[in-house]
């Protein structure tokens, strides 16, 4: 030490080979003392020559053994940890260029290897940042260690840990950090670190309780959970004007991972009045509409949501430009190499469409209608339940220029959206039911909307029982068209409705009078039926049964009475005016039977 202190300033040439001497002798200092005293003398070295301490520190191989990580802890204790701090800062941002730029053929052998240098700089800031002892030294770089950390992380997404490059240093054994040994991780960790010195701890609880981290890390889930972080991160206050200027160039990016996170990033910002505040909102709803475009499916999803935000974010600027946000939130729909995709267009046009109401969308209204209807069928939960929602939104614009034709659109999907009340997923369940509620009074039917509003307490089952009871007995103008319906629910590939739809044939058959049951196929119901006892599903084949039990022979009996009166001989007809009063005043029952109450006149 006292050597160090003495001569310390001239030993530059020989940096590296004095810290090779210190740190040779840490693994044999078992005494605490003698350790620290070791790593002060590094300290010391470094206040002297801090670019030729951190240059060779930087040596050591990955995954950093616990000596290393101690040293660097030890310089972020130091007085001059800024110091340290910004001139690793630069390191990671030529390493980063270096990698980034990075185009012959051996480096393509290694794609899918995190870059060594920027990962090891990394790791270095984690640890450095850890031991920081002053409040303001991470703060103050915060707008530079942000977007730095970002990248680190997007380039570092879905890489393994690079090989070593057959260093002097590989001697030295590391010590196995275990999970620590995953690249992204690593990058997440240092970003943690550099959160929690510079933002309320309620934020970083936050985060953690969301499992952020975890699903930052994940390819699969990394584009949700930058969302996630971008809304904590706005909330806290971090996200300066420095920060999303480093970002958005990352749009741009030939790196598929750095374009999802820039975009993840500026979808969620577009919520913000921040943008519009710095004129920033116009270059990034160009740049958000062109990624509706991108090669990447994920940065397409990412910039459709961007647009949707845009309705709560800057709702001006909405009505400004909705011809185009339109157009494109259309054309990602009919996307159909990914249900991503269209998923998030319908969640994003439900958001538009609330914002411009009835009059700001012009034509494009029946457009949207059509194509929403189309996904109520499908396979994917999210975008039923998406579909769903839109729909409703576009029925609660019943009024004036669309009244007609949503009344008609109305009628035509009443039965399915009835049908979905049964969806086995929850979320589709909640948006069926409030658009069920919608659409009900757009049918013209006090009577049936009377019934389903008394009835709206009831659980899903019971209450479309209750409406298919009512329809049966009350409202005969639309029996044909929900029966039809039902029957090619038959062969849905949800076993749900399948169940669904059979169990309401049968409250259908049950309560219909004998005329519409004399008009019905009930050979072809019956073989349908039995097609159904056989299907793969337990509920599809005990629905089946139970329909082809209750009461089957009554209903085929009445069907056949009701047959042989309604096509009677040809003399018969030419009395049947005379016939029926008779028949009716000698058997009433029977009469009411095959004609029901209301019957007046004899077949045609």
């Amino acid at each position: 030490m006292i050597f160090l202190e003495q001569r310390g300033r001239e030993l530059l040439p020989e940096v590296p080979e004095v810290l090779t001497i210190l740190y040779d002798r840490l693994p044999a200092c078992q005494q605490g003392a003698l350790k620290e005293s070791l790593f002060d003398a590094v300290s010391l070295l470094a206040s002297y020559h801090p670019e030729a301490v951190i240059n060779s520190l930087l040596q050591r191989q990955l995954p950093m053994d616990s000596d290393t990580a101690a040293l660097w802890r030890t310089l972020g204790r130091s007085c001059f940890a800024l110091q340290v701090l910004q001139l690793l800062l630069e390191r990671l941002e030529s390493a980063e260029t270096t990698s980034s730029s990075r185009n012959c053929p051996e480096d393509a052998v290694k794609d899918k290897e995190a870059a060594l240098e920027p990962l090891t700089v990394t790791c270095a800031i984690s640890e450095l940042v850890s031991a920081v002892q002053t409040q303001e030294t991470v703060p103050f770089l915060l707008p530079w260690l942000l977007p730095m950390l970002l990248k680190q992380v997007s380039d570092t997404l879905g890489k393994e840990m690079p090989s070593s490059p057959g260093r002097v240093e590989e001697k030295l054994v590391p010590v196995a950090c275990g999970e620590d040994s995953h690249p992204c991780r690593l990058s997440i960790k240092a970003l943690d670190m550099v959160l929690c010195k510079c933002i309320d701890e309620k934020w970083t609880g936050i985060l953690r309780k969301q499992r952020t981290w975890a699903f930052l890390e994940n390819p699969q889930t990394h584009h949700e959970a930058m969302c996630l972080l971008t809304s904590v991160l706005l909330q806290a206050g971090v996200i300066t004007l420095a920060v999303v200027n480093a970002v958005f160039p990352w749009l741009e990016s030939p790196a598929a991972n750095l374009r999802t996170t820039a975009t993840s990033f500026f979808a969620e910002l577009m919520k913000h009045p921040m943008l519009q505040e710095r004129k920033l909102l116009q270059p990034v709803l160009s740049a958000l509409v062109d990624k509706c475009q991108d090669t990447s499916s994920t940065v397409c999803q990412m910039a459709v949501r961007g647009l949707g935000n845009l309705a709560s974010g800057a709702p001006e600027k909405l009505r400004q430009h909705k011809a185009a946000v339109v157009e494109v939130l259309l054309r990602a729909i009919k996307d159909v190499s990914s249900s991503q995709i269209a998923g998030e267009s319908l969640s994003a046009l439900a958001k538009v469409v609330a914002e411009l109401k009835e009059k700001g969308l012009g034509m494009t209204l029946r457009d949207i209608a059509l194509y929403t209807k189309t996904f109520f069928d499908a396979d994917e939960a999210v975008l039923r339940s998406a579909a769903f929602t839109l729909y409703g939104i576009l029925a609660s614009f019943a009024k004036r220029r669309w009244k007609s034709f949503l009344c008609q659109e109305a009628k035509t999907t009443w039965v399915r959206i009835l049908l979905h009340l049964r969806d086995p997923d929850p979320a589709v369940y909640n948006a069926c039911r409030s658009t069920f509620v919608l659409c009900t009074p757009l049918l013209g039917l006090r009577k049936l909307q009377t019934h389903v509003t008394l009835n709206m307490e009831k659980s899903a089952e019971e209450l479309q029982e209750a409406v298919c009871s009512h329809l049966a007995r009350n409202v005969p103008e639309l029996l044909d068209s929900v029966y039809d319906t039902f029957r090619t629910y038959f062969w849905s590939s949800c076993w749900a409705m399948q169940t669904a739809a059979i169990k309401l044939t049968g409250v259908i058959l049950e309560n219909a009078d004998a005329r519409w049951l004399g008009e019905q196929d009930m050979s072809a119901l019956s073989t349908a039926l039995q097609l159904m006892q056989e299907d793969q599903h337990p509920s599809v084949q005990q629905a089946a049964a139970q329909v082809l039990g209750d009461n089957w022979s009554e209903l085929r009996n009445v069907h056949t009475s009701w047959e042989v009166m309604r096509v009677p001989r040809p003399q018969e007809s030419e009395e049947w005016e005379g016939q029926r009063g008779e028949e009716r005043a000698a058997s009433p029952e029977r009469w009411l039977c095959y004609h029901g109450a209301g019957a007046t006149s004899g077949p045609k």
